[in-house]
């Protein structure tokens, strides 16, 4: 009687590293199950992020907007001829982009970001979507669309775009020119402004800069009645023409308004509005703040205003964002206009720069210490659009950044 019984028992055990193997291939399998899912999602997502930008029929009437053929022949011909003048100014994402004489020359290079619209004119062929932008804005809309001038308009004009190797045998790269604007970006002056000898606190820059803001805000707001959005405003991209007026540029990333990117899975876990214009707003507020703050003679105070709410920048951005949903930016602007901008106003405030406060205004000496309200203020004004994430998980390495032919 106890033989069957041992055998029995035996037969019942189960090893257990036999077990630990059934529950590794589980989890295992799991696993690839979800790295696949987030895979399709993040391939859609990039999908919609490198679709075409839509023109308008108005856009057919681009090209009788650009200077003469003549002379954008003979700037073109220049150009080429005189490539090794060229000084970098810069390089990053995109390709580089140069100055030469009165011109800027960005190059296009292929690959890491891929071209979203069909190129005009040219069957099969794909351009950056900052050619057609720039023509579309710096051209069409400040000839008349907008009611505005070449030389006042929010947006640069092109001088030429062409199709042209960088190097003799090299395969051609798109160029686009516009005019040089020797002050720069925002990034630019307020370097410039905080090293000049008479530097100026926060409130004193909202002075003299908030006209130039509300300007810049007037050309937003055309840019949306059009029926498009920037989608990727930021200090770098907003160009100095002179203090009183600040120009759009980076035109690279607009997009029409109902474009896929604007409800897809990367625009979301970037934290951005529903809405592409007040998403526009918004960041062209927190573009601004930052500004004032990072040209100030004093940082700390900027930061102590700007939990305080009571000086007007401050008081502007909390108002703001409480309602940024449904903000555009010709309400910002009245918002913006309404706000009691004085010097008066600005000697009256009270000094807050020798404490932190709370959003409430309450002292919190014993609480924060000055890095730690310098972190809060930076995480307020964070306007980060990453998609390295998304490439990682989409594998773009392997199989590249889904795009839409022509």
């Amino acid at each position: 009687m106890g033989a069957p019984f041992k055998v029995l028992n035996f037969r019942t055990r189960r090893p257990l590293h036999s077990l630990r193997y059934r529950f590794i291939l589980v989890v295992f399998i799991l696993c690839l199950v979800q790295q696949q899912r987030l895979f399709f999602i993040y391939r859609k997502a990039l999908a919609a992020k490198y679709s075409p930008t839509i023109f308008d029929t108005k856009f057919g009437r681009i090209e009788s907007r650009l200077p003469s053929v003549d002379k954008n022949l003979n700037l073109q011909k220049d150009l080429i001829e005189n490539r090794s003048s060229w000084q970098v100014l810069g390089s990053g994402w995109e390709g580089t982009t140069f100055t030469y004489k009165d011109v800027v020359i960005k190059t296009f290079t292929p690959g890491t970001s891929p071209f979203r619209n069909c190129a005009l004119g040219e069957p099969h062929s794909k351009w950056p979507t900052e050619i057609p932008a720039s023509l579309y804005f710096g051209n069409l809309m400040a000839s008349g669309i907008a009611n505005t001038s070449s030389s006042q308009s929010g947006f640069l004009p092109v001088e030429a775009h062409f199709l042209a190797p960088a190097t003799p045998g090299s395969d051609p790269e798109w160029h686009l020119v516009t005019p040089f604007l020797p002050e720069g970006n925002l990034k630019t002056l307020s370097k410039k402004l905080r090293k000049t000898h008479d530097s100026k606190m926060s409130a004193e820059l909202d002075i003299v800069y908030r006209p130039a803001f509300h300007r810049l805000l007037r050309t937003l707001d055309s840019m949306h009645r059009a029926g498009f959005c920037h989608d990727d405003i930021k200090p770098d991209n907003i160009f100095v023409r002179d203090d009183a007026h600040w120009v759009l540029g980076d035109l690279g990333n607009v997009r029409h308004v109902s474009h896929p990117y604007h409800s897809s899975r990367l625009w979301v876990n970037n934290k951005q509005l529903d809405d592409c214009r007040a998403n526009d707003a918004v960041r062209a507020l927190k573009s601004y703040l930052s500004f004032l703050r990072s040209a100030s003679n004093d940082k700390a105070a900027f930061d102590a205003e700007f939990f305080e709410r009571r000086v007007p920048f401050s008081k502007l951005f909390w108002s703001t964002i409480t309602d940024s949903l449904t903000l555009t930016a010709e309400n910002l602007h009245t918002r913006s206009s309404a706000d009691s901008l004085s010097t008066a106003s600005v000697l009256n405030a009270p000094d807050t720069s020798s404490f932190p406060v709370s959003h409430s205004g309450a002292p919190l000496m014993s609480m924060f210490r000055k890095h730690q309200l310098e972190k809060e203020v930076k995480r307020a004004l964070r306007m980060s659009l990453s998609e390295g994430l998304s490439r990682t998980i989409g594998m773009t390495r392997i199989f590249g950044v889904p795009e839409i032919p022509c």
